[in-house]
Parts: structure tokens; sequence; C-alpha cells
């Protein structure tokens, strides 16, 4: 959702420039630094003892999948930088990567899921409810 957010508020010349890709992987180091620090300080918390490399190490990779969505979106906005494609078909490529990344996310979920055919339920609900968010992010957005 927060790449999808990033999205809406870039323009054709952040997207010409290279800032759109810039901003999208930004914003998703951001937050997985932030997932990292609540979870650290979680764990650190909870077990009353320091934190070992092994520990810090399982919730980097824990948390890549933040860093791992702003892959693909922030692929298809590089692809924007200069003219080649233009700046708002760029944009809305890069929106929609997004979504079918959340609707692959929410696949996976339910494959992966224990609950047979709740499981796949659960997905299209949440998959459902963040495509509407996203949406509503990308029509107020504009």
């Amino acid at each position: 959702m927060l790449v999808i957010a990033a999205l809406v508020v870039t323009t054709v010349s952040d997207i010409g420039l290279g800032y759109a890709a810039e901003l999208v992987f930004g914003v998703g180091a951001a937050t997985w630094i932030a997932h990292l620090y609540a979870e650290l300080l979680g764990r650190q918390v909870i077990a009353r003892e320091p934190l070992w490399r092994a520990g810090i190490r399982d919730v980097m990779v824990d948390g890549s999948p933040i860093l791992l969505a702003t892959v693909l979106p922030a692929m298809v906005l590089t692809a924007g930088r200069g003219d080649a494609v233009s700046a708002e078909v760029t944009r809305t490529c890069a929106i929609a990567v997004a979504f079918a990344q959340l609707v692959g996310i929410c696949a996976f979920v339910a494959r992966a899921a224990p609950l047979r055919h709740a499981g796949w339920i659960v997905a299209a609900i949440t998959a459902s409810i963040g495509i509407a968010v996203g949406m509503a992010v990308v029509v107020l957005g504009h």
C-alpha cells in the first residue's frame, strides 16, 4: 500500500528524472528500517536479553518482502526515464504492477495457509480490501 501511495504522488518530471524510482525504493527502505526497529525492540522487551546476530539476521530476512515489494515498480519507473515510454504510461504500469503484487501476496498466503478453501476466501477478501484501499489512494491522489 505504501508503494501505491508513493506512486500516486510522483509527477511526470519525477519519473523522467528518475526520482520516482528512488522515492518508491526509499519508501520501502524506510518502512523496512522501521519494521526492523520495532521488531528488534519488541523481541528485546519480550526476551529481556541482548539480541545476537542470528536474531537480527532473522528479523532482517523476515522483513525483506517489504524491500522486495519496491523492486518491480521501481524497475518499471526506471523504464520511464528518458523518452522511450511516456511518464504517465510508466506510472500507470507501475501502479498495476503494485496491485498485481498485492494480489499475488494474497494468493501465496492462501496457498500456504493450512485452511484449504477458507484460506482462499480470506485471501480474496484481503485482496479486495487492499484493492479498494489502493484505488481510494489512487483516486484521492489525483
